[in-house]
């Protein structure tokens, strides 16, 4: 009976996020028509933090809100993971790490650029079967496999609450329900803990993944923050689907879309005496998309200051603030699928 319940639930969620994809677009599931074309390669969520085991910093990517609830993770061999690791923000240091899927496992590889050309694989590091806690030569620590997704968030607040933006209203009574979507979602999971002293003292960290279809490589995602595109571009469709189509070099090009959109939200609450240049100044703050994280110390996704991510931080309580000016949550805190401890996810069983 049981498993009877679970395929039965499987095959409803697949059905309600074939018709009905927008209910679930927070962080960053979703977020543009190729991610919802190609889920294998739709990257939900980064995370960045100091290990449990001295000297380690872990980082987390999950992908694929349709992955399958069995230990299976659904990655696609047709293309490329990576973690792309900055020494400064204007990328022009610093190294990523690759990853193919090849059978039941990920081949894992290194290039020494923060920013390479797409569809570059590096030098091959080591493989790391599914579902298998792996050292590779380096030191570099793995796990992979099917999770339960790490994102805790309000996906039909949020879609009301960007509704009456548009309509005119700042509404925080549109998350009053409470209710966190994604408890009941899956991923594909890649977890690294990484030596430090691999790293400098600081890093700025995004994630990408590249698809390869007729003969070219495509980038399908790129992120690094949360609700980048469905709240600080929310309203803007054509900017959306160019922020995750190029690199962060270039992310000073959409500036004003950012400002724009924190303009109206703020300038609805009330929140601020100067609108404008609170605005700006959250526009420039974002802008380029990376996640900066001060190697060896505790990470902190926060109002003031962000400091890489730990799995539970309330990130879209966080961004919800920054975006309206004011302190704002969206009720859901069901920090409940998140261990302390290596690999840091709930694996499925």
């Amino acid at each position: 009976m049981d498993h009877f319940i679970k395929v039965f639930l499987s095959i409803l969620l697949s059905f309600f996020f074939a018709v009905l994809p927008g209910i679930a677009s927070a962080s960053h599931h979703f977020e543009t028509p190729m991610a919802r074309m190609y889920p294998a390669f739709d990257l939900t969520d980064l995370y960045v933090f100091e290990s449990t085991r001295p000297g380690y910093t872990v980082l987390i990517i999950n992908m694929n809100p349709k992955t399958d609830a069995d230990r299976t993770p659904n990655f696609s061999e047709q293309g490329l993971y990576n973690i792309h690791i900055a020494f400064d923000p204007s990328l022009s240091e610093g190294m990523t790490l690759t990853a193919r899927a090849s059978g039941n496992r990920l081949v894992l590889g290194l290039l020494d650029s923060a920013n390479p050309e797409l569809g570059a694989e590096g030098e091959k590091i080591g493989e790391a079967p599914y579902v298998t806690d792996t050292t590779l030569k380096n030191g570099i620590r793995v796990w992979t496999g099917a999770s339960r997704d790490l994102f805790v968030g309000n996906a039909a607040g949020i879609k009301q609450f960007r509704n009456r933006l548009d309509e005119g209203v700042f509404d925080p009574g549109a998350y009053d329900n409470a209710q966190d979507y994604f408890s009941q979602l899956n991923s594909s999971t890649l977890v690294l803990e990484v030596p430090n002293k691999m790293l400098p003292e600081k890093i700025y960290v995004y994630a990408s993944t590249a698809l390869k279809k007729e003969g070219e490589w495509i980038q399908v995602n790129r992120l690094a923050n949360v609700l980048m595109t469905h709240l600080l571009m929310y309203n803007n469709k054509p900017e959306q689907s160019e922020h995750v189509h190029h690199r962060p070099d270039i992310d000073h090009e959409q500036i004003y879309a950012i400002a724009s959109t924190v303009l109206r939200a703020v300038s609805l609450a009330g929140s601020q005496k100067n609108p404008v240049a609170y605005a700006d100044q959250v526009a420039k703050r974002m802008l380029p998309d990376l996640m900066p994280y001060q190697v060896g110390t505790k990470a902190s996704y926060g109002v003031e200051r962000i400091n890489g991510r730990a799995t539970t931080d309330d990130a879209m309580d966080v961004m919800l603030s920054i975006f309206s000016g004011k302190a704002m949550t969206d009720h859901a805190n069901t920090f409940d699928r998140h261990p302390q401890e290596f690999p840091y996810v709930v694996p499925l069983k």
